[in-house]
């Protein structure tokens, strides 16, 4: 069953880093979107409310696969640097993940919040 794991975990690999990049535009995309409706009193509450879940899904599953790697003796990270002049900026999935929830509950709470009304 360990082996299994390691096997689905290494065949991911791959997958993960667009994902990360994924997120971090679905991010962008929200707080865009975020900032639009509060400055111009836009309606977009319902693009907030997916690029948030797109950005809570990706940020759990970052999370729990940070828990697997650990459970199964193999922390996985990413690797932001350039291998090809041996540069290796070693992140943990946690802190992406950690990043990406920390983003996506910022966006979600932002479509309730409510500009008050000027005074008359």
């Amino acid at each position: 069953m360990k082996d299994t794991l390691i096997d689905m975990m290494v065949n991911m690999m791959p997958l993960m880093k667009p994902m990360m990049w994924l997120a971090i535009i679905a991010a962008a995309i929200g707080l865009l979107f975020a900032l639009g409706r509060i400055a111009f009193k836009a309606n977009a509450c319902k693009m907030v409310s997916w690029s948030s879940r797109i950005v809570l899904t990706i940020a759990t599953f970052f999370l729990a696969s940070q828990l697997m790697g650990y459970l199964l003796s193999m922390p996985p990270t990413f690797n932001l640097g350039d291998s090809s002049k041996f540069e290796f900026i070693l992140v943990s999935f946690w802190k992406v993940g950690a990043a990406l929830l920390a983003a996506g509950i910022v966006i979600h709470y932002s479509c309730r919040f409510q500009p008050r009304k000027a005074a008359a």
